[in-house]
């Protein structure tokens, strides 16, 4: 039988944390069991670095778009969407088509910070190829958006290892196939003819899921019959993934009910379908602002466990977008640690849309792209920046980095003090390390280790701490550390657990704790 190996887990709600039990002695008085007390879940906000990506070139005048960024063979790579300018002479021509003039591109960059943007030499940009687009987004979808999600398919094909999709609207005319100018054409007849009313009888716009396959992410093959027919009037930044933890592919989709916008969670064997088993997975719920939105479902998979939600609520009063974190233990069911923004916005910017994944910016840093406009959501700033020619203004689209030290999203918190179990976890026999913070002088994390199972209801005593291993033992934690060695006079050793469950309660007063490897 093989040993565990050492594993992190981080907090991201309640789950681990045991809720106790309440047993009674053979006289019938009451008896808690590792109830906990004075603990309460803590987001934690990040912080926003300084543009790390501006527009820079010709092609990108009009303004960036929605990226994808991950690491790949030792560097990050990003593909990006640019808006060439309506104004630009070449575009004016009619050489980009699409309703905008939107180019699919590429960067990469070794630490996030500094990119380079490659001369691909596989697009024909007003007579040169020295450039780093990929392809131009209205060959793949009309509003010029192209693939506005991409990823990594490690479990798929590696002819299609990179997957990217995109949205295009198919017309019907009395139920029959019909192009976007028949159907425009008999709509502008029918308002002509006072008959608007029956426009929505006999013309119909549908927008499906298109998609696209490569061996390398440089070169595209479009795939010919749509990836999915959807019910929904689909917006920009559906989100495309392989779900390990039940092989499947899932994509998560712009959806809504009752014209409020929400996410949607589709699953296939396949990544051409059929995508089956709907879920509505996040919407704005009772106790959320009467006049949210659900914009931007940023979906990645937690570097260690749990799946993660950075997304966008549109606050339709104010017109601003700030972002906000869902987690989910199965991709379907989510929960908000705490109902505040976990990345604010500031004075400079009006919408953040955060980007797939969460990515490691260093051994200690964390990071999600995060593409900020200076506009409130509505404003006519996206339209008038597509006429810009040249001057790539300060204020413009930019992409930074929402930043948080490694594994430091959620927090158990205790401000003042508090005392609580975990459940069972299989000790790897090593050591045990906290990821935590103490928050003022005299503050402080203890740990103790039961062996064994959790308490049994029908008895009044509590299991008693291994020896050794009580708080009475436990060296004290404070201060600031990822990675905080715990040990019990002196000695970490854990080696007679190895193997074996065994739970932790932590004693802790005006502390945060983020996670716990052993």
């Amino acid at each position: 039988m093989s040993m565990p190996l050492p594993r992190t887990i981080p907090v991201l709600d309640w789950h681990g944390v045991f809720p106790g039990y309440a047993s009674y002695d053979e006289e019938g008085n009451y008896s808690p069991q590792d109830m906990p007390r004075g603990v309460r879940l803590s987001l934690q906000l990040a912080e926003p670095s300084e543009p790390v990506f501006r527009r820079k070139h010709r092609w990108e005048a009009g303004n960036l778009l929605h990226p994808t960024v991950f690491w790949d063979d030792g560097r990050l790579r990003m593909w990006y969407s640019a808006l060439a300018s309506v104004d630009d002479p070449w575009v004016k021509k009619g050489n980009i088509p699409g309703k905008y003039p939107g180019l699919w591109c590429y960067a990469e960059s070794e630490d996030g910070f500094h990119w380079q943007r490659p001369n691909l030499g596989l697009y024909e940009y007003d007579g040169s190829t020295e450039n780093n687009i990929l392809l131009a987004n209205g060959d793949i979808s009309e509003n010029g958006y192209g693939y506005m999600h991409m990823m990594r398919d490690l479990a798929g094909d590696p002819d299609e290892r990179y997957k990217g999709i995109g949205i295009k609207a198919t017309f019907k005319i009395d139920d029959q196939t019909a192009t976007k100018e028949e159907a425009l054409e008999l709509t502008a007849k029918l308002q002509a003819a006072g008959d608007a009313g029956e426009i929505g009888e006999r013309v119909s716009r549908q927008l499906d899921i298109v998609g696209g396959v490569s061996a390398d992410g440089m070169r595209w093959a479009h795939l010919t019959e749509p990836v999915m027919e959807t019910p929904w009037l689909l917006d920009t930044q559906n989100i495309l993934a392989y779900d390990e933890d039940v092989s499947k592919y899932v994509i998560y989709l712009r959806s809504g009910r009752s014209r409020r916008r929400a996410v949607s969670r589709y699953e296939a064997d396949s990544f051409r379908g059929p995508w089956t088993n709907h879920h509505m997975v996040l919407t704005a719920e009772p106790d959320d602002p009467v006049d949210w939105d659900i914009y931007a479902p940023c979906y990645c998979r937690h570097p260690h466990a749990g799946h993660l939600m950075f997304f966008s609520p549109f606050h339709r009063a104010s017109d601003l977008l700030d972002v906000h974190l869902a987690v989910s233990h199965d991709g379907i069911l989510w929960a908000r640690p705490e109902r505040k923004p976990i990345l604010r916005l500031t004075e400079q910017y009006g919408g953040l849309w955060p980007a797939p994944e969460i990515v490691e910016l260093d051994d200690n840093r964390w990071g999600v792209l995060t593409l900020a406009s200076p506009a409130p959501h509505n404003a006519p700033y996206f339209y008038e920046s597509l006429k810009n020619t040249g001057s790539f203004a300060e204020g413009d689209m930019v992409y930074l980095w929402a930043q948080w030290p490694r594994n430091r999203l959620v927090a158990w918190e205790a401000d003042d003090y508090a005392e609580f179990s975990l459940s069972e976890q299989l000790c790897a026999g090593t050591q045990l390390w906290l990821n935590y913070k103490t928050l003022q002088p005299g503050a402080f994390v203890r740990v103790e280790i039961v062996a064994g199972g959790l308490p049994n209801r029908t008895s009044a005593a509590a299991p008693p701490p291994a020896t050794g291993f009580s708080f009475a033992d436990c060296d004290t934690l404070t201060g600031d550390d990822l990675d905080g060695l715990v040990s019990w006079g002196g000695k970490s050793d854990l080696s007679q657990f190895r193997g074996k469950e065994i739970h932790l309660r932590l004693q802790m007063a005006r502390a945060k704790v983020f996670s716990l490897s052993m």
